[in-house]
C-alpha cells in the first residue's frame, strides 16, 4: 500500500515532511492570491492558476525524488536550493502583479529564507540572498522600463532596502544556526562515542580487549537457558597461564601484560566466532562452547596450547609459555556454579598431575 510519508528511512521521512509543509505553504499562497485577485488587490489579468499549477507540479516532481530516493544521489538530499529558488522566482512574479501590496508581499521572501535556516551554511545562504535581491532587482528594472510612469522612485528605492536589510539578517541567521548544528552534532557524536566507549568498559577487559567475568556470567546464564531449551551440547573451559606469577616475578609486571596479550589475541584468532571467551580473573580465562562436541572443544584447546607453546618474547628469548585448562559439558538443570566448579576442579586436576595439559571432568 502506498504511503505519502513512509517512516523508513526515517532521513527521508523528514525531508518528506517538510515537501509536503511546502505544498501546504504554496496552496495557502495560492488562496491569499486568489482572494487578492477577487478583492482587486492584485490585478485582474493575474494568471494565478498558470502559476500554481505549475508550481505544485514542480513541487510533486520534487516529492517523488524525494519519496523514490533519488534525490539522495546529490549533495543536497533535500534539494532545498531548488525548491528556494523556485519559491523566490513564484514570488517574484506574484509581486509584478501586486503592487499596491508589495510591502507586505515581500514578506513571501522571507518565508521562502526560512526553508534555508537550518539546512543551508552561511555561503549558500549569502547565494541565495543574492539570487532574491538579483530577482527583485531584475523585477524593478523591467517595470520601470516598461512603465515608468507607474513607478514611484522613493518606494522603489525603499522596498529595496527593505528586502536587502531583510535578506542580510537571514544571511546572519542563518550562518548562525548553521553552526550551532555544526556543534550539536559535534557533541552528539561525542556523547555517542562517550557511550561506546563505557559500553565497551561495561563489557570488556582493559588490558585484553576481551569480556569481563561480569559479561561472561550473565552470557552464561542464556547459554544455559537456550542448552535447556534446546537440548543442545555446551561446554565450559577453565584456562590458566602455568607459573604466571613467576613471570611477574622475574620479568616485571609490563612483561606479564604482554603476555596475556599475547594469549588473548592467539585465543580470539584460534576460536570461533560463536565461542565465548572472556577473562576471569588474573591470568585466568574462561571459553564458553555453545553447539559443538567435547571432541571438538578439545581440539579447539590443544591447538591454542600448541600456539601459545610457540610464542616468544623479546623481553625474555628464554620463556616458554604454556597453560593448563579444565573443562566440562553442561548437565541440563545444573546451576551456573555448579557447571563452574566441575571445569574449576578439572583445572585443578590438571595442575595437579603437571600442567601444560588440558583435563576433560567426568
Amino acid at each position: 500500500m502506498f504511503t505519502l510519508i513512509p517512516k523508513e528511512p526515517p532521513e527521508r521521512a523528514v525531508r518528506l515532511k517538510r515537501q509536503i509543509m511546502a505544498i501546504y505553504s504554496y496552496c495557502l499562497l495560492w488562496a491569499g492570491t486568489f482572494i487578492g485577485v477577487e478583492l482587486t488587490a492584485f490585478e485582474p489579468n493575474t494568471p494565478h492558476l498558470t502559476f500554481f499549477a505549475v508550481v505544485f507540479a514542480v513541487n510533486s516532481l520534487f516529492y517523488l525524488l524525494i519519496r523514490s530516493g533519488l534525490s539522495e544521489r546529490f549533495g543536497d538530499p533535500s534539494l532545498t536550493i531548488l525548491q528556494m529558488a523556485v519559491g523566490i522566482l513564484l514570488t517574484t512574479i506574484i509581486l509584478h502583479y501586486s503592487r499596491e501590496l508589495r510591502g507586505a508581499m515581500l514578506s513571501i521572501y522571507f518565508m521562502v529564507m526560512t526553508f534555508g535556516v537550518f539546512a543551508l551554511d552561511r555561503r549558500r545562504m549569502l547565494l541565495m540572498a543574492a539570487f532574491t535581491l538579483l530577482c527583485f532587482t531584475g523585477l524593478l528594472i523591467y517595470e520601470w522600463i516598461n512603465a515608468p510612469q507607474q513607478a514611484i522612485f522613493s518606494y522603489l528605492i525603499g522596498h529595496w532596502i527593505i528586502l536587502t536589510l531583510g535578506l542580510g539578517w537571514f544571511i546572519y541567521m542563518g550562518g548562525y544556526i548553521h553552526n550551532l548544528q555544526l556543534r550539536v552534532r559535534e557533541q552528539r557524536e561525542r556523547l555517542r562515542e562517550a557511550h561506546d566507549r563505557l559500553s565497551a568498559i561495561a563489557v570488556r577487559d582493559d588490558l585484553t580487549g576481551l569480556y569481563n567475568r561480569r559479561h561472561f556470567l550473565e552470557r552464561l546464564e542464556e547459554e544455559m537457558s537456550r542448552a535447556n531449551r534446546e537440548s543442545s551440547p555446551l561446554h565450559l573451559a577453565i584456562i590458566d597461564l602455568d607459573h604466571f606469577k613467576r613471570v611477574n616475578d622475574t620479568y616485571g609486571h609490563h612483561a606479564g601484560d604482554e603476555v596475556l596479550h599475547r594469549f588473548a589475541q592467539l585465543a580470539a584468532m584460534g576460536l570461533r566466532k560463536s565461542d565465548l571467551l572472556a577473562r576471569y580473573g588474573g591470568e585466568e580465562f574462561v571459553v564458553l562452547f555453545p553447539h559443538t562436541s567435547s571432541q571438538a572443544c578439545l581440539a579447539a584447546l590443544e591447538r591454542l596450547r600448541h600456539s601459545f607453546s610457540e610464542q616468544r618474547y623479546a623481553f625474555a628469548g628464554e620463556l616458554s609459555s604454556a597453560f593448563s585448562a579444565g573443562l566440562t559439558h553442561y548437565q541440563p538443570g545444573e546451576s551456573a556454579e555448579q557447571f563452574i566448579k566441575r571445569a574449576d576442579n578439572a583445572l585443578y586436576e590438571a595442575k595437579h598431575l603437571g600442567r601444560n595439559r588440558i583435563q576433560q571432568a567426568g
